[in-house]
Order: C-alpha cells, then structure tokens, then sequence
C-alpha cells in the first residue's frame, strides 16, 4: 500500500508521551494548547481544565516547538477526560494510545510488533542458564513489552469492568482490585513453576491452567490474551517444544473461547489443555514439512 493511500492517523510526541502536545497560542485566558490531528495543518485543542501535563511541563515543551499563528481547529475524538487514560475512548472504541491510531487495522499492527517484542524477551528469559519462575512480575513486564508502545496502561492493573465483543462474557472490576487477586494466581498456580516435564500433557496441562487462570481475571485493559499465550510459550520453549503462533485461536474460536469459559467457570482446564496439545502438535508438524523435505 502506497504511503498516499494509507489511512491517515494522529501523530503523537513519542518521546513525552503526552498524547500530542504541539504548541500553544495566545496570552492569558486566551492560551491554548494544541494536539496534532489526522491531517497536516489540522489540530486538536482539549480543555485546559482536563491536562494530563503540568502547567510548567506544558509551558517547556511549548518552547521547543514551533507556534501556528491560524490552524484549522477539528474536533477531537476522545472522550471521557476527565477519567483516567484507560477509559478514554473514541466513539468507535479505539483506547487513546500513544501511537495515536484511529484505526482498528492499525492498533492490530502495532499489537503484532509487541508480540514480537514479547516474544524477543521470552528468548532472553530461556537463553538462561536456569528455568525462570512465572512471576507476577514476569507477567507485568511482558504486558509491558506488548503493549508499552501503545497504550498508558501497559504493565498495570486495570482500574475498569471489562465486556468483550457481542457475548455475555463479563469481567466486573473486583471491590479489592486486580492486584490481591494476582497475588493468589501466584501462590497458588505460578508458584508452582518451572514445570519441567518429560510428560507432554503434563506441560500442557499447567500451560492451560495458567492461561486459564489468567484470563479469568483478565487483569490488563487490554492484551489478556496475547500475554497468556506468551506465558504458554514460555512454558513449552522451557520444555524444548516449539512456540505456538499467538493467532492459532483464531483458527478454532468457537472452542477456544468455550475452553475460556470452562476454566473461567468451572476450573476445567481440559478443553484448553486439548487445544494446546493441537496447536503443539500442529505446530510440529508443520516445522517438520518445512525442515526435514
């Protein structure tokens, strides 16, 4: 696709992380502060009241950028300012994000780019001399890898319910916070690693208790999934088994999520076990036709 051709999109100020400050304008009451939008020459303008940077913060970035005596004013697309940056949203559901993509298409490239990131950390955490353990931690700094280019939140708990697509699955935020809860998800399944099994299900088993146990309290805003089959890489690389490709659950959706639910309701890690074991397996197989013709 030709760069004239390509879905326009915000440009933000990478480095500060500040959703698009550009400049600002005007003396007084009458300053304002400008938000590069879609188009050259075209800016966002979002109430003073509702800044995320300080007044002195602002105030230093506008010294270094250049001030536009007549921009064309468009209105800007998030809402709910005056929430926390996990619940700004446009009206169509893109999350603000750093990358300051209006388009599905595009937040879904940027998330393949953190999977790879994700992936390049697993690598590191194997070429160790011994078996990591699954930490609390660990999940936090792969979130982070995943999605700490695109999104504030990256690394953190989430602070809001959660209801994905059309179904009826809901994750309500829970009175105490993500954070407790995470604290048992390690006693209780992640203490219990590294599990180094000559036993092929055995290994399965465990990777699907975790993702299990993961996504049932979908601790991120977003990236639960992704950060779960990352987990489940790990444990089966540190098996010596091959990495399942992350989007494989698209190929069996309907399973994959009924799987989802049966852990997430009853603690049956059966049907999630019996699709990994698939994915391993075909997965295999697939490296062999390509290795071994």
């Amino acid at each position: 696709m030709s760069r004239s051709t390509q879905t326009p999109r915000v440009v933000w100020r990478w480095e500060e992380k500040d959703f698009g400050f550009r400049f600002r304008a005007g003396k007084g009451k009458r300053i304002e502060e400008y938000y590069q939008a879609a188009k050259a020459g075209e800016f966002y303008i979002v109430p003073r009241s509702k800044r995320k940077l300080s007044k002195a913060r602002a105030a230093e970035l506008a010294k270094t950028t250049e001030s536009h005596t007549s921009p064309r004013i468009v209105q800007i697309p998030w809402q709910d300012y005056d929430r926390d940056w996990d619940w700004i949203a446009t009206a169509e559901g893109i999350l603000l994000n750093y990358a300051g993509c209006l388009d599905r298409e595009q937040i879904e490239r940027r998330e393949d780019e953190g999977v790879q990131r994700a992936m390049e950390h697993v690598v590191s955490q194997i070429e160790r001399p011994e078996p990591v353990l699954l930490t609390v931690p660990l999940i936090q700094r792969l979130h982070l890898e995943l999605m700490g280019a695109i999104y504030p939140f990256a690394g953190k708990w989430r602070t809001v319910d959660l209801h994905k697509g059309d179904g009826p699955t809901k994750w309500p935020l829970p009175p105490c916070g993500i954070e407790p809860l995470m604290v048992v998800f390690e006693r209780d399944v992640l203490s219990r690693s590294p599990v180094i099994h000559e036993d092929d299900d055995a290994v399965f088993a465990y990777a699907s208790e975790v993702m299990n146990e993961l996504l049932a309290l979908h601790p991120f805003r977003e990236g639960n999934g992704r950060t779960a089959f990352v987990l489940c890489n790990l444990i089966l690389m540190q098996n010596e088994m091959l990495p399942l490709n992350i989007y494989d659950r698209r190929d069996d959706e309907a399973r994959y999520f009924a799987a989802c639910e049966a852990g997430r309701i009853n603690k049956d890690y059966e049907p999630l076990r019996a699709l990994i074991a698939e994915w391993a397996n075909r997965t295999h197989e697939s490296w062999r036709a390509n290795h071994e013709a």
